[in-house]
C-alpha cells in the first residue's frame, strides 16, 4: 500500500512505499482523476503547476495535514 502525507499549509508531500521514503516540496494540490490521484507540483522555472506523479486510488492512503 502506498501512503502519502500532504501538508496543505507547508505544501509538502511525504511518500512512503515498500521501504522508499521521499519528501517533495512545492506540492500545490492532489487531483482526483479516473482511477488515480495526480500530484501537482509548482515548477520554479515557469511558476506553473505540472504533474509530479500519478498514484492508483485503490492502493493509496492519503493523510491530509493542515498545520
Amino acid at each position: 500500500m502506498i501512503t502519502i502525507k500532504f501538508d496543505t499549509f507547508k505544501h509538502t508531500l511525504e511518500y512512503y512505499f515498500d521501504g522508499i521514503d521521499r519528501t517533495y516540496e512545492n506540492v500545490t494540490t492532489i487531483k482526483v482523476n479516473e482511477g488515480y490521484y495526480e500530484v501537482l507540483q509548482r515548477q520554479q522555472t515557469t511558476d506553473k503547476n505540472a504533474p509530479l506523479f500519478r498514484l492508483p486510488i485503490n492502493n493509496t492512503i492519503i493523510e491530509f495535514v493542515h498545520e
